[in-house]
């Protein structure tokens, strides 16, 4: 347990130190996505401690997607934060650069690395607000 606790400390840290918040229109009104930028090394487990962190932060209630290193590829994984309804990735079926997307539509697999166009594709993603 005490290791977890130690290795669950030092990953905050490190995502304190790496990651971002961007708010982006998502369907007509704004939406926070918490981005990881790909590092040299890539952690094992890309994904590890950011729910937790986007907690520790307060914004849990706000953030609707994560955008983090894919440790399979070169390129991001795209998901919903807590499974949030605007976001559905089977928009992103057959979009260039999308290799995979989940048939529930709460992931997809890209090889897009430019910040610009994974802005984009978050954009197409977006369910439009009702």
């Amino acid at each position: 347990i005490i290791d977890f606790i130690k290795s669950l400390r030092a990953r905050l840290e490190f995502l304190a130190d790496r990651a971002e918040f961007w708010t982006l229109d998502l369907g007509g009104s704004p939406a926070q996505i918490l981005f990881l930028p790909r590092t040299d090394p890539l952690p094992d487990e890309p994904s590890f401690g950011l729910d937790r962190f986007i907690e520790s932060r307060g914004l849990a209630d706000q953030v609707v997607g994560i955008v983090s290193p894919d440790r399979r590829s070169t390129g991001y994984g795209l998901e919903r934060f807590r499974d949030n309804p605007r976001l559905d990735f089977t928009r992103l079926a057959g979009h260039p650069g999308v290799h995979f997307t989940h048939a529930r539509g709460f992931v997809a697999k890209t090889t897009v690395t430019d910040v610009g166009e994974l802005k984009s594709l978050l954009a197409v993603a977006a369910v439009p607000s009702a």
